[in-house]
């Protein structure tokens, strides 16, 4: 499963500006007639270099496209600086989707999956005596080791009961930090729960500051990011900012997209759109490998996928009790097998976490280690 982003999921009215260049912008929307919010103390982010600009309405208090007025303060910022464009995009809004073509839900809506997933792409319920074996895998690795990830909360905040299931996108975070502990058992695992358990979804801005939540509550090796977002203007500028922010001494892995089998325009993106963050550098993005280490069909085959792991019906600790699935309610025990890049990129985190060495081995020197043993991770060639 993949949190992704569809270019239509987006808030209509949030305009995200460099924090350097508010007043400038401030400006040029009172010039233009644009009224909005007062930014607060929620909307300034320092770290970020960011201000978030809200409720965007004409001076008659009508609905406006943030496109649209994007569009025109770039033009007359350009007309006035000389061609200087301040940095400024938009604010989006996440959304959880599991496996390809989805229909995406309107913004506000809770509730409901607003998709309709692929066949097999719900988390399926198994036992104990499905889970991998692994006796050789020390249990001191990863010790010194502080792994990050964005998700939803874990633990997931209650059981499902037959009354009250629970969704099923609120065992994602689960799923995926228990990925990355199997790998490395002493890791450190901190996770941020941006992601809203019920739809999975959040605004790139919650996001971007989450993320950096996680570098200043202590010392960070690797950040698992198994979310992603398609865009038609390149990567949302709140989110690259974030990326920049971490510098070089964090790993950053990502899951690389569940789109690679479209066979035509699908909520926004083909099967060569890029995703973000995975596409952009220096993020190591993941796809999501058969057992016998071949892409998945619905793994991306684009050139910024930088390698594969297992994603295919792979086993992780999951909900506890009834859960609303796509095709109803479900009893889970704590387990479940589910397919998808972001369990490949949890894999990968994992795996490069038991083979860093505070002081010693870098997590991009455990990753070398990983890829030039080609067994657990493996280099893609967009060829394969």
């Amino acid at each position: 499963m993949l949190i992704q982003v569809g270019p239509a999921l987006h808030h209509s009215d949030q305009l995200v500006v460099d924090l350097g260049q508010l007043g400038f912008v401030l400006d040029l929307l009172d010039e233009l007639g644009v009224k909005h919010s007062a930014p607060g103390p929620g909307d300034q982010d320092e770290l970020l270099g960011l201000a978030r600009l809200r409720d965007l309405t004409e001076a008659d208090g009508s609905d406006l496209e943030v496109g649209d007025v994007l569009a025109v303060l770039r033009q007359q910022a350009a007309a006035r600086r000389d061609g200087f464009i301040p940095p400024m995009g938009r604010n989006r809004v996440v959304e959880a989707v599991i496996g390809d073509g989805h229909k995406p839900m309107a913004l506000g809506e809770v509730g409901s999956s607003g998709h309709k997933p692929m066949a097999g792409a719900d988390p399926q319920p198994v036992d104990a005596s499905q889970l991998p074996d692994v006796s050789m895998i020390a249990a001191d690795a990863g010790k010194g080791v502080h792994v990050g990830l964005v998700d939803t909360p874990v633990p997931p905040v209650r059981p499902g009961t037959p009354d009250n299931p629970l969704p099923y996108r609120a065992g994602h975070g689960e799923f995926v930090a228990s990925l990355i502990r199997r790998q490395a058992p002493a890791a450190e695992v901190t996770t941020e729960g941006a992601l809203d358990p019920e739809t999975g979804r959040a605004d790139s801005w919650d996001i971007a500051r989450a993320i950096l939540r996680l570098v200043t509550t202590g010392q960070l090796d690797i950040l698992n990011l198994s979310l992603g977002c398609y865009t038609l203007d390149g990567p949302p500028l709140v989110m690259t900012r974030a990326i920049e922010r971490l510098g070089d001494r964090v790993l950053v892995i990502a899951a690389a997209g569940n789109h690679g089998d479209f066979a035509q325009l699908a909520g926004g993106r083909t099967a060569r759109s890029g995703s973000w963050p995975a596409a952009i550098p220096p993020v190591i993005a993941i796809g999501a490998a058969e057992d016998d280490g071949t892409t998945a069909s619905f793994s991306p085959k684009l050139s910024w996928v930088s390698c594969t792991a297992p994603g295919v019906g792979v086993v992780g600790s999951y909900l506890t009790g009834e859960v609303r699935t796509s095709t109803g309610d479900v009893r889970f025990d704590g387990l479940a097998r589910w397919s998808g890049t972001s369990f490949a990129a949890a894999t990968v985190s994992g795996a490069v976490a038991a083979r860093t060495v505070p002081g010693s081995v870098t997590p991009r020197q455990a990753l070398a280690g990983l890829l030039a043993e080609g067994t657990l991770v493996r280099p893609f060639a967009e060829a394969r």
